[in-house]
């Protein structure tokens, strides 16, 4: 449970949050402006200067987020009270008591439904399909969307695009923005009122006649549908669905109807943000749970040329291979315990460098991730994203390691202390912990949590039509 701590900071006045902003981005500005002839001259970035000047301003927005992170004019005016969730991020004890949600009221029949997802990574569309199968399955209207495509003037790809390259090049420092984007502060309330902003206005069109229910399962989606919605711009009841295991501010909007998490850490961290929250079993393909005959586990390995008889350890970085997958896949080799084999995604530079290296295993992208999941002995994974819900539901053991900065450490923290995965922190426990889940095998059945399934959430059980996931 969350530890209330008290706490009480000296009030800051707006020539020192004015004095502080102004410092920082002279130096960012500075730093973009002095960086790409540099990468440009040094080579560094390939003498191309329309390379060197995407670098040049990557580097000015770390420098200056870290600057900021760094600063007084993050912390609020007023002196707070805060506590700690689960995942470390200190939350204001205003914010749990404020805002309370509003019911959520379904009218009877078909509904009309919009699914806003976000292209930041597979886990969170892979969500939204999810959540628009079953819906289609019980007879209601849906349509899928990206919120990238509701930011004006191609802002979207943009935004995407650094993300990416912040995960790829500095992933420390996302962990860092995370670590500092707390309610209350001067970072958050920017962040919060761009991405919530930006898209509102396309949103907003979208969601008119016809519109019954909106969810969403990214972070900039909610913030967008929570500001319509404390608006009054937003006639239907909007919903979230947390797809990873810990839960970041971002993912709470206080005017978000109800937020749906899958694992009771998520939830737990999700009400200290203020939210009301449900908990629903984790929306997976259907059929995950189902294990594999050993003529199907041989015919799987096979085909994907994987040892038909050797221990195998499943390495996954998500659907774009981001993290420390080859140091991962070294480690595991060096215990000469199993073979690691690593699904690399869409990142073909990656697949192509570990193809020569002995003793690993590299493939690309997989249609069949879900039957390598149930072909493995082990998975391995840095993010705690939506191939470790599918490893859970196929009883797969599940070991976090070489977590990715951020939303990839406390999804670790979130899965080991629900009991889910097991947290490996430094490489010298890594044999000690693929012994234990090598010995320890599958499961007889799913480790996923069971809770209410989805249309018992939105529809009375009455309501809800038979054979419904």
């Amino acid at each position: 449970m969350p530890v209330p701590v008290a706490s009480r900071r000296r009030s800051l006045r707006p020539v020192e949050v004015l004095v502080t902003a102004t410092v920082v981005f002279a130096v960012g500005y500075a730093v973009d402006l002095s960086s790409s002839d540099l990468l440009q001259d040094t080579g560094a970035a390939g003498h191309d200067p329309v390379v060197a000047r995407l670098l040049a301003l990557v580097l000015a927005l770390v420098v200056t987020v870290a600057g900021l992170a760094a600063g007084t004019s993050f912390r609020a005016a007023a002196p707070r009270r805060s506590l700690h969730a689960p995942s470390g991020l200190r939350v204001p004890l205003a914010q749990i008591d404020g805002h309370p949600a509003v019911a959520v009221h379904l009218p009877a029949g078909p509904l009309g439904v919009h699914v806003i997802s976000g292209s930041f990574g597979a886990g969170h569309d892979s969500a939204a399909q999810e959540i628009s199968w079953r819906l289609v399955e019980a007879g209601h209207r849906v349509q899928v969307w990206d919120v990238v495509d509701f930011f004006p003037a191609r802002v979207g790809p943009l935004v995407r695009w650094l993300y990416l390259e912040q995960l790829d090049l500095s992933p420390r420092s996302w962990g860092l923005l995370l670590r500092h984007l707390q309610p209350g502060t001067l970072l958050h309330r920017c962040v919060v009122g761009a991405v919530s902003a930006l898209p509102a206005r396309r949103i907003r069109r979208l969601t008119g006649t016809g519109t019954d229910l909106v969810v969403s399962t990214h972070p900039f989606a909610s913030q967008a549908l929570g500001r319509l919605r404390r608006r009054g711009q937003l006639g239907a009841p909007a919903l979230t669905y947390l797809t990873d295991a810990s839960v970041h501010p971002l993912w709470v909007h206080p005017g978000i109807d109800l937020h749906l998490a899958h694992q009771e850490v998520a939830a737990a961290q999700a009400r200290a943000l203020g939210a009301r929250v449900e908990l629903v079993t984790a929306l997976v393909p259907k059929g995950c749970d189902v294990p594999l005959t050993a003529a199907e586990r041989a015919a799987v390995r096979a085909r994907a040329g994987l040892p038909l008889d050797a221990p195998v350890v499943l390495v996954v970085g998500g659907s774009l291979g981001i993290g420390e997958l080859t140091e991962s896949a070294r480690d595991i080799a060096a215990t000469g315990l199993a073979v690691p084999v690593v699904v690399t995604g869409r990142n073909e530079a990656l697949h192509e460098r570990l193809r020569s290296v002995p003793g690993i295993v590299s493939l690309g992208w997989r249609d069949d991730l879900e039957e390598l999941i149930k072909a493995a002995d082990v998975v391995v994974q840095n993010s705690g994203g939506f191939t470790s819900l599918q490893t859970l539901a196929a009883g797969t053991p599940l070991i976090s390691y070489r977590d990715l900065p951020g939303h990839g450490t406390t999804n670790a923290e979130a899965l080991a202390a629900a009991g889910a995965a097991t947290f490996v922190r430094d490489p010298a426990d890594l044999a000690p912990a693929l012994e234990a889940a090598l010995a320890r095998g599958r499961a007889g059945g799913s480790e996923t949590p069971v809770h209410r399934a989805l249309l018992e959430v939105l529809f009375p059980p009455a309501r809800t039509p038979v054979g419904a996931a």
